[in-house]
């Protein structure tokens, strides 16, 4: 039972991330790069929430996990506006 609850959520931070500006095709500061978003955030098979990026048009794209200080911000707000 708790599987659908989680999937919920999981998407409800995503679009929340997206709102906040982790959306294709953004540019963001992560992990000390500036880096080129492929793809909107989605939940990471294991666990936390993912995203492709890219160094700069013609590097080839890689998933990375958002930090979770990020994710825990996005899904703050996301519960807070269901609530």
């Amino acid at each position: 039972m708790t599987i659908p609850i989680e999937q919920s959520k999981d998407r409800d931070t995503c679009r929340k991330l997206i709102s906040l500006g982790y959306a294709r095709p953004n540019r963001v500061r992560l992990y000390g790069q500036e880096l080129e978003l492929v793809s909107d955030p989605f939940p990471h098979r294991e666990g936390g929430i993912a995203i492709e990026v890219a160094e700069n048009r013609d590097s080839v794209s890689r998933t990375i996990k958002l930090p979770l200080s990020v994710v825990q911000v996005a899904s703050n707000k996301a519960e807070k506006r269901t609530a």
